[in-house]
C-alpha cells in the first residue's frame, strides 16, 4: 500500500509537471502510468493473498494458542520458585531457549490437533526436567505439584475437586472445640483435623463413620505400612476413583505418607506422570552431566552446587575426554589463573 501510495504520488506530480499541449507525446509520462498500472494491478492480487493468508495465520494462532498459554504458564510458575529458596532464580532468557528446543524435538503431525498436544507435553516435560535439575531434592515434589495444580485449575486435564478441598489439602486447618474419643490409636491432631474435614462437602460423616460405626476398621487402615495403596472402610472406598479427595483423608490420618500419596495421585492424573516423579532417578550422574552439556553453551556455562561428599571431577574429565577435549590441560590452567 506505500509503494502504491507513492507511485500514484510520483505519478500525479509528472502530471502536473507535464506541458498540456505535448502531454501526449511525453514518452516518460506514458511509461510511467504504464508502470502505475502494472503494479497497482499486481499490488490488488496480493493483497487478496494477504488477506487470505491473513484469516489462515488467525485461525493458527488461536489453534495455537493452548500452546503459548503452556509456556507462560510455566514460566510464571518457576519464577515463583525464589519464594521457596532465593537461590532460584530463572531468566525469561533461559526459558525461552528451552521453550523453543521443546519445539524444535516436537514430532510433526499432519493436523494441528495432534500437533499441539504434543506440543504442550514436551514443552511440559522439557521446562520441567531442566527446573527440576536445578533443585534441591525436597523441593522438586512442590514445583511438580505446583504445575499439576495449576493445569488442573486451568482444566487442561479433569479432576473434580473444589477450592474448599484444595486449600484443606494445602493448609489441613484443625478445629480443637470436639474432645478425641479414640486416644489409643488416633492422635488428637488427626481427630481436630477430622472436624474441620467434616465441614467440607462429602464428608460430613466422616468423623462418625471413624468413631462409631467402624473404628477398628479404621484403626487397621491407619496401621497400615502403605495406607495410601489401601481401600478405606465402608463407603469410603468409593475414593479410590477419587483420588483427590482420599489425599484429605490421608492429610487428616497420616500426614507422614502425603508426599507418597501425592506421587501416586500425580502418576495416575498427569499424563505420561511416571516420567515427571521418576524423572532423572535412573539416570547416573554422568547420564545427566552429558544432557545438561547438550543444553549449554559457551555462554551459558554449568554450575555445580557442590554437597558434602559430592565431587563431580571425576565425571567432568571423563565427558571432556569423550567429547575430545584434554581435561588436564584446562585443569593445569585453570590453577594458573589462566581459565
Amino acid at each position: 500500500m506505500i509503494e502504491l501510495a507513492k507511485l500514484e504520488t510520483d505519478l500525479l506530480k509528472n502530471l502536473s509537471d507535464a506541458d498540456p499541449a505535448t502531454i501526449l507525446q511525453n514518452k516518460e509520462l506514458i511509461e510511467s502510468l504504464e508502470i502505475t498500472k502494472k503494479t497497482s494491478t499486481e499490488i490488488q492480487r496480493q493483497q487478496i493473498i494477504a488477506k487470505d493468508t491473513e484469516i489462515k495465520i488467525n485461525i493458527l494462532r488461536e489453534v495455537y494458542r493452548r500452546v503459548a498459554a503452556e509456556g507462560a504458564m510455566l514460566y510464571f510458575l518457576l519464577i515463583t520458585l525464589c519464594i521457596v529458596d532465593h537461590m532460584y532464580q530463572y531468566s525469561l532468557e533461559s526459558f525461552v531457549t528451552f521453550f523453543f528446543k521443546a519445539i524444535e524435538k516436537t514430532q510433526l503431525f499432519d493436523e494441528e490437533e495432534p500437533r499441539v498436544l504434543a506440543l504442550r507435553e514436551m514443552i511440559r516435560m522439557t521446562i520441567y526436567q531442566w527446573v527440576s535439575r536445578g533443585l534441591f531434592e525436597k523441593h522438586k515434589q512442590i514445583f511438580l505439584s505446583m504445575v499439576v495444580f495449576r493445569i488442573m485449575q486451568k482444566k487442561i486435564i479433569e479432576v473434580d475437586y473444589t477450592s474448599q478441598q484444595m486449600n484443606f489439602l494445602l493448609r489441613c486447618p484443625i478445629k480443637t472445640d470436639v474432645m478425641n474419643p479414640l486416644k489409643d490409636w488416633l492422635p488428637d491432631l488427626a481427630w481436630y483435623s477430622i472436624q474441620r474435614l467434616i465441614e467440607i462437602e462429602g464428608f460430613e460423616l466422616f468423623a462418625q463413620n471413624v468413631e462409631k460405626e467402624a473404628p477398628n476398621r479404621f484403626r487397621d487402615w491407619y496401621n497400615e505400612l502403605t495406607p495410601e495403596t489401601e481401600k478405606l472402610p465402608l463407603d469410603w472406598k468409593r475414593l479410590e476413583q477419587q483420588f483427590f479427595q482420599k489425599l484429605l483423608v490421608i492429610r487428616c490420618l497420616r500426614p507422614d505418607r502425603i508426599t507418597t500419596a501425592l506421587d501416586m495421585f500425580i502418576r495416575k492424573t498427569l499424563p505420561n506422570g511416571d516420567n515427571y516423579v521418576d524423572c532423572d532417578s535412573t539416570s547416573s550422574f554422568f547420564m545427566v552431566l552429558s544432557q545438561s552439556y547438550a543444553d549449554s553453551t559457551p555462554t551459558t556455562p554449568i554450575f555445580f552446587i557442590l554437597s558434602p561428599g559430592a565431587n563431580p571431577v571425576k565425571d567432568v574429565e571423563g565427558l571432556a575426554r569423550k567429547n575430545g577435549i584434554d581435561p588436564n590441560k584446562y585443569l593445569h590452567q585453570v590453577a594458573l589463573g589462566q581459565g
